[in-house]
């Protein structure tokens, strides 16, 4: 009996493990996409699932993340599993779609080991010239991946083109390379095609690749079944879903990147090295190394597929005396201790860095209290409640009436006496119009499906006038008819800071609200960044972001800001509480201000004074919103 009771108490045990693990692995899905989804704008999804085939892959709309890496939620493995994730959504922002020429030239031609090695590089390079601070979550998993790796004399062709990895890696692993003559080539290649923008570089891209594929894959006896890398991308199947970056933004990420990291020092062939390892040529000796300006031979070029082949089982297939072990170090299998020492040395520095830890215990403090939630960062300010006026009340109820309307047209309902759908016996029987015979199910929509931030300026210039209190009593107002939908609406005040006036599940009062006074520097800056990722973050199908402001601030890079959010499918308002009198004087009398200036790029825009001004501007941006989300499905 007491080995029964222990057996059952063994099982609970276990049983609420698994559940506690499954919460925390499903928080961590909902943590990963939010933040992929403020990376790149798209509805990206993240999935933890076992036995799969590789650590991490996509098919350009999903990232799946193997159980296997995921042994604790600590500090070590989600740094790993961070920089799994990005690396795929590289794939997703850049890896042109199977349906692509690029694509179906490279399916047709059995190119796919050459491409996917080539193109792993690539897209790492322009995901880090976008977002340089994923760099250390990069460097963390290649430099584990390599240090795991049996393949130490081969792998500098897949680390060439990672230029964010510090370069004594990257020199190390080349002096290790196994087949010295064919570094040049690889150097010329692999160079080029790092910085490539698609589709525009379609062409010079299979020039390269079948260059890669014929001179280097083939001589070093790759084939499709070698992993590739630390996400094993070398046995993956091409990308099928979802759309990669334009053209015009791969090429502005390409300029970032291109001077990214430290380049490695002049190659110079060890005087050992293996001779007949490669067969060589005396031609292509007027084109420079990349890094270095000396002259670079090559091997062979095949002209036919055969001849590659030939050139194969001559030099790879049978064994080469003293192929391993070509440069500082002889290699007996396994990576050797001093790079294995640098290999370690370099997770260390990522796991020590301030910035990674701040950003992963955040992530892990979200995981393991089973909420994957957005969690917002932003400091929660102290400001005082004053007295609703009644104007405002009663600009509230009138707007809460119109979005009460607007959430009972939207609910699922039957629609009696249609002309479709499922008879109605009972009315039939009463001898009724055959087009009033029919009720029919209505699914409903999402119109009502809202969340929304409002930005409230608190600068010093607010106080004139009294907008201070026009925009918090403004807030207010839009907040609680929001809210009488159950949309959640946060609000943040700035000046040349941000805080948090209204979390976003705290409900404005019904009689008070929070007077935001006036008295910094004018710069919304953060708070634009701050509302774009928690809207980024946001499951609801309708969002907006509110501006309440006097209009007044630095355009140059806000406007750039508010722009790129608006193409996010987040619906953007300007609120102008500015006087006639001072409008006309920015708007007639200063040649540097327009209304236009004054929108700051939003896309619905309006002057108010008062609350009651305040009703048709938001019941437009709220029609607006749900226009919006109709034309992008």
């Amino acid at each position: 009996m007491l080995i029964e009771e222990l057996e059952n108490r063994w099982e609970e045990t276990r049983t609420e493990e698994a559940q506690t693990r499954s919460v925390r692995l499903n928080a961590l899905c909902r943590v990963y996409e939010q933040a992929d989804r403020v990376l790149s704008g798209d509805p990206v999804t993240v999935h933890v699932v076992p036995n799969g085939p590789a650590p991490a892959w996509s098919d350009g709309s999903a990232i799946y993340i193997n159980l296997d890496q995921i042994d604790e939620i600590d500090i070590e493995t989600l740094t790993q599993v961070n920089g799994l994730n990005y690396h795929e959504l590289a794939h997703h922002l850049y890896t042109p779609r199977k349906g692509t020429e690029l694509v179906k030239w490279v399916i047709e031609n059995s190119y796919f080991q050459a491409f996917n090695i080539l193109e792993d590089q690539r897209i790492e390079t322009l995901l880090v010239g976008r977002y340089p601070s994923i760099a250390p979550y990069l460097t963390a998993t290649v430099a584990r991946w390599l240090g795991a790796s049996e393949d130490v004399n081969g792998n500098y062709v897949c680390i060439r083109g990672r230029r964010y990895l510090p370069v004594e890696i990257r020199q190390a692993f080349r002096d290790e390379f196994a087949f010295p003559e064919l570094i040049p080539k690889i150097i010329d290649i692999v160079d080029e095609y790092r910085l490539l923008p698609f589709p525009q570089g379609y062409d010079r891209a299979k020039e390269l690749i079948e260059q890669f594929y014929k001179q280097v894959c083939l001589p070093m006896g790759l084939d499709n079944t070698t992993d590739g890398g630390p996400n094993k991308c070398g046995e993956r199947t091409p990308t099928s879903k979802g759309r990669p970056e334009p053209g015009k933004a791969q090429e502005q990420d390409a300029k970032r990147a291109a001077g990214m990291g430290t380049k490695e020092s002049t190659y110079v062939p060890k005087p050992n090295a293996p001779k007949e390892s490669v067969p060589q040529t005396a031609t292509n000796t007027n084109k420079p190394d990349n890094d270095t300006g000396n002259p670079a031979s090559g091997p062979i070029v095949p002209t036919s597929i055969q001849e590659a082949l030939d050139i194969r089982e001559e030099y790879v297939d049978k064994p080469i005396a003293g192929q391993a072990g070509t440069g500082h170090v002889p290699s007996l299998g396994g990576v050797p201790d001093n790079i294995n020492d640098l290999l370690n040395k370099t997770i260390d520095d990522v796991l020590a860095r301030k910035d990674v830890q701040a950003d992963v215990k955040v992530k892990q403090r979200v995981i393991v209290g089973g909420d994957g939630k957005h969690e917002d960062i932003t400091k929660k300010g102290k400001f005082e409640g004053t007295t609703v006026p009644l104007d405002a009340v009663v600009s509230y109820r009138k707007f809460a009436r119109e979005l009460q309307r607007l959430r009972d047209d939207s609910e699922p309902s039957w629609q009696r006496e249609t002309p479709t759908g499922r008879v109605n016996v009972q009315r039939v029987i009463k001898g009724c119009e055959i087009d009033q015979a029919f009720d029919r199910w209505d699914e409903g929509d999402d119109g009502c499906d809202v969340e929304a931030v409002i930005l409230v300026d608190r600068s010093g210039s607010m106080s004139s006038d009294r907008n201070d209190k026009k925009a918090s009593i403004a807030c207010w107002t839009i907040k609680r008819a929001l809210e009488h939908i159950e949309a959640p609406v946060t609000v943040y005040a700035f000046d040349d800071k941000a805080e948090v006036a209204y979390t976003r599940n705290e409900r404005a009062s019904k009689t008070q609200y929070k007077f935001i006074y006036g008295n910094g520097g004018t710069e919304p800056y953060p708070t634009l960044l701050a509302a774009e990722q928690l809207l980024m973050a946001s499951r609801k199908k309708n969002k907006m972001l509110f501006i309440v402001t006097d209009g007044v601030f630095n355009a140059e890079k806000n406007d750039e800001l508010i722009e790129r959010i608006t193409r996010r499918g987040i619906l953007t308002a300007m609120v102008l509480i500015m006087e006639d009198k001072e409008y006309d004087y920015y708007v007639n009398q200063r040649n540097d201000f327009t209304q236009k200036s004054l929108q700051h790029k939003a896309e619905v825009f309006a002057r108010i004074n008062n609350a009651k001004d305040l009703l048709p501007f938001a019941k437009q941006v709220v029609v607006n919103a749900i226009k919006k989300r109709s034309r992008m499905r």
